[in-house]
């Protein structure tokens, strides 16, 4: 579109009379610019493999989706829809344990479905939309020949257990391929196991596909028994080591030890021999933590910790981290593994999301693990082994020891695995104790434990360009345990009400930032953004400061590709810090809709808007065209504009659409009460805005925010 009725300064001149009078109103229809649903409708990346199956890193044909108020998940059993010029059928699989969300499926390939989310997105009745990504377990792959338990004096755990071994009142769940353990025949159970497991369940549903079972492997869907059928090829019954892990029987002159001695284990069947799901990822969250989930039993024991030793590259999904937010909400402390690709913890997920704790992976030395993700994301590190080494010569490489089985000789056993699924139930089965001494911990408040009393790691020991790309270092049991028992610490943490954003290309959005003290904290907080893409800049209002708000202002050049960046805002006080993830989708994703455009009717004095005779309304229906009318109006000429404030910040500024009732040369026309003919389309904002007639500004902006 020709943007020159923009510029205040002929704003007048490019008025024309227009035919029709006296007082009335106006309508018309207003529409998005083609050009603009070409660009929000644009699929910016293709999912790669997974790393160990082969298979598709999401369930082909299989959605997330998140409705809008209002709207009855009954209402939506099935939603029809043009994808790429055919259409598609969606049913509804099943609700999910969230408000207005659930799982649905259509008949697709892998390539063939990304285009499904740009379509739902664009819908006036969907929040959200998200691929079903299929997950895999963080444990790099089996070997032999480890070393002991080194890793648990290497978190003074030993100290620890002299304060507390745990309390059977905590619960404990394990998000993950199962557990060795038949109740009802002893043959089919690890003997180090014990008797502190509680009734579990198998979430791992039935996928699209010519085998639904493929992934479950037992030949039906969900059921009460989260028994690992996997092999070592599929999931190297990781669960039932990292539940080893976190609490293995102990003291019973037999095999290895636990973190945690009393608290008791529920374990999640999530990850089946193909990878977790996060629809199944998501029920599974809420059913441990003592959640109605719809087709799913009650848990008569929720869980207080939950470990996640998971993931995969991609953004925290809208369903996971609204799942995350609701059982933190309550209580609940999530535990995740940070990555096992020596890469930025920030790319991948859960391990980027909001409101968990993300862990990453030292050897025996005490340094990163060569294979542990880093970065801002990272809150602590904890062992997870390096098999590749023998630092201590042993004869053993230096692995993590913990329950396992092998496949050859049928045989129950104990293995030395590596990785961040290895550290991440060192950190939940410290935090199981820490709930032992004080049981309405929460996550915030174990984190800033968790840091307070973690040894740093330096540049060198992290092997990165500065220490802090691996959280606040190694966590220290017992020095947590004390710190519970003598109150809490002077810390603070961030948080803002939603941390998962949009912007257009040349647009900006602001982010609340709560600064929440604790432990009589007074001190200032310097902010910072980290891991923002070229284009994308942030600044801070104040940046620095004692109070308890800042905001932050994220700019987005108009060059920056759409995709999904993960951004992590930094807190620090001396030696004291927080961080705070954010996921920001640019272009793609967006609203492609008119719902909630401001369509005004300036009334026209003296080249610009009078505002008390100029009226504006709001769009209210959804698609990409909707009519309005604007009733009412004094006798007069008027300009017609709309607005859709993309980035939500009241502001007129750059990608936001913007639109206006035009001549065949884009000259801005001049209608009047009675004409029902003035129709437009919006159409994306990048031209400099500094020369716009004040009066259509204010005018545009009063009416939003009105």
């Amino acid at each position: 579109m020709n943007a020159r009725w923009l510029l205040g300064g002929v704003l007048l001149a490019l008025l024309t009379a227009c035919p029709g009078g006296g007082s009335g109103n106006i309508g018309g229809t207003v529409s998005l610019g083609s050009s603009i649903t070409g660009q929000s409708l644009q699929i910016d990346s293709q999912p790669g493999k997974l790393r160990r199956t082969g298979e598709a890193r999401f369930v082909p044909g299989e959605v997330l989706v998140e409705f809008r108020g209002g709207v009855s998940l009954q209402s939506v059993s099935s939603l029809r829809l043009e994808v790429q010029g055919r259409p598609v059928e969606l049913q509804q699989v099943r609700p999910l344990g969230l408000a207005n969300t659930a799982l649905y499926r259509a008949d697709l390939s892998e390539a063939e479905t990304p285009a499904l989310l740009a379509v739902l997105r664009s819908r006036s009745d969907v929040a959200s939309a998200d691929l079903n990504w299929l997950e895999q377990p963080m444990a790099t792959p089996n070997d032999t020949l480890y070393n002991l338990q080194w890793h648990y004096p290497a978190i003074n755990l030993p100290q620890a257990w002299d304060r507390t071994t745990g309390s059977n009142s905590v619960v404990v769940a394990i998000l993950d391929t199962g557990v060795l353990f038949n109740p009802s025949n002893a043959n089919q159970s690890h003997p180090d196991i014990g008797n502190r497991l509680l009734p579990g369940y198998d979430m791992v549903s039935p996928i699209s596909g010519a085998n639904p079972f493929a992934n479950a492997g037992d030949g039906d869907g969900r059921d009460p028994d989260p028994y690992d059928v996997g092999d070592e090829q599929s999931t190297s019954y990781h669960g039932t080591h990292v539940g080893g892990t976190v609490g293995a029987a102990t003291n019973n002159n037999q095999g290895v030890a636990g973190v945690d001695w009393t608290a008791r284990l529920l374990h999640v069947r999530v990850i089946g021999l193909l990878g977790a799901t996060v629809a199944d990822q998501v029920d599974a969250i809420l059913w441990a933590a003592g959640e109605t989930v719809p087709g799913l039993p009650a848990n008569a024991n929720p869980a207080k910790v939950i470990n996640m030793s998971l993931g995969g590259k991609g953004p925290c999904t809208t369903a996971r981290q609204n799942a995350f937010n609701l059982v933190t909400s309550k209580g609940v402390v999530v535990v995740v593994a940070a990555g096992n690709e020596n890469d930025d913890a920030s790319l991948y997920s859960p391990a980027s999301c909001a409101n968990v704790i993300t862990v990453g992976a030292t050897d025996f030395a005490g340094a990163r693990a060569p294979y542990s993700n880093y970065g801002a994301r990272v809150d602590v590190m904890a062992p997870g082994g390096d098999v590749s080494k023998d630092l201590n010569n042993d004869s053993y490489a230096d692995g993590v020891l913990s329950l396992g089985f092998d496949d050859q000789t049928q045989q129950f056993n104990y293995k030395f695995e590596n990785g961040t699924s290895m550290a991440a139930p060192h950190v939940a089965g410290v935090v199981a104790l820490m709930k032992a001494l004080s049981p309405n911990l929460n996550t915030a408040q174990a984190l800033q434990i968790l840091k307070s009393t973690a040894r740093p790691l330096n540049a060198t020991q992290c092997n990165r360009p500065s220490g802090n790309d691996c959280g606040a270092g190694l966590i220290d049991a017992n020095a947590a345990l004390a710190a519970v028992q003598g109150g809490s610490t002077s810390s603070f943490s961030l948080s803002t009400a939603n941390t998962i954003l949009t912007a257009q290309p040349g647009g900006s959005v602001n982010v609340p930032i709560t600064i929440s003290r604790s432990g009589g904290f007074s001190g200032a907080v310097s902010l910072s953004l980290q891991g923002a893409p070229s284009g994308v800049s942030g600044s801070f209002n104040p940046a620095s400061t004692t109070l308890d708000a800042s905001t932050l202002t994220l700019n987005v050049a108009a060059g920056v590709p759409n995709g999904t960046y993960a951004l992590t805002v930094r807190g620090t006080s001396g030696s004291t810090f927080a961080s705070l993830p954010l996921s920001l989708r640019v272009g793609s994703g967006t609203s492609a809709s008119v719902q909630g455009t401001v369509v005004l009717a300036c009334y026209v004095a003296q080249g610009d808007c009078d505002l008390n005779l100029s009226k504006a309304i709001q769009v209210n229906q959804g698609g990409t065209s909707a009519s309005y009318t604007i009733p009412d109006l004094t006798d007069g000429e008027y300009a017609v504009l709309g607005w859709k404030d993309l980035n939500n910040n009241d502001d007129v500024d750059r990608g936001d659409y913007l639109g206006a009732v035009v001549d065949q040369s884009g000259n801005l026309v001049a209608v009047r009460p009675g004409n029902l003919q003035a129709n437009f389309q919006l159409d994306a904002l990048s031209d400099d805005l500094s020369q716009l007639a004040p009066g259509v500004l204010r005018s545009l902006e009063q009416s939003k925010i009105k």
